[in-house]
C-alpha cells in the first residue's frame, strides 16, 4: 500500500500548528517536525513514478491532427 504523502504532510503541519510557545523545547520540536516535513516531500519526490501508457494521438497522412469536433 503506497504512503498517502499528502495526508503525513497534512497531519505534520497540525503538529507543528500546535506548537505554539516560545520556549526553547517547543522551538527545537518545530524545528524537528520541519525536518520530517522536509524528509517527506524528499521520500514522496524521489518515489519511482508509475508506469504509464502513452497513447498515440490520431493523426491524418499529412501529420496534422484530425478534427473530430466541429467545436472550436
Amino acid at each position: 500500500m503506497p504512503t498517502n504523502f499528502a495526508s503525513v504532510h497534512a497531519h505534520l503541519e497540525r503538529a507543528q500548528a500546535e506548537l505554539t510557545g516560545t520556549d526553547p523545547a517547543t522551538q527545537q520540536l518545530r524545528e524537528a517536525i520541519g525536518l520530517l516535513m522536509d524528509a517527506a516531500l524528499k521520500a514522496e519526490f524521489s518515489a519511482k513514478p508509475q508506469v504509464c501508457e502513452i497513447i498515440p494521438f490520431p493523426r491524418t497522412e499529412a501529420g496534422r491532427p484530425t478534427r473530430t469536433s466541429h467545436h472550436g
